[in-house]
């Protein structure tokens, strides 16, 4: 099962504002605080929920300093990325 992290109290607000991709859910890009970027990013309900390219979320909410609504084409719920899933483990 999918570890879901939770987006940061600080820029949930900044989410609510902007316009959602599909069905309730944001393509994002998300800035950690020690300067690593992830551009496809996919929230729902104040959850980050997927990370292209990665089996796991590969940070914690805590991690997090800023998303970005970018809606960047990316259809997550097919299995696009096949054998490029990195695990945390893998990347760290």
């Amino acid at each position: 099962m999918k570890r879901l992290v939770h987006i940061p109290p600080e820029t949930i607000g900044e989410l609510k504002l902007q316009t959602e991709r599909g069905l309730g859910y944001q393509v994002v890009s998300v800035m950690l605080k020690d300067g690593r970027r992830f551009d496809q990013v996919v929230t729902s309900e104040g959850c980050i929920i997927e990370v292209r390219g990665y089996a796991e979320v590969p940070f914690t909410c805590h991690e997090v300093a800023s998303l970005t609504v970018n809606h960047r084409n990316w259809n997550f719920r097919t299995w696009s990325d096949k054998g490029k899933l990195k695990s945390r483990a893998a990347s760290a």
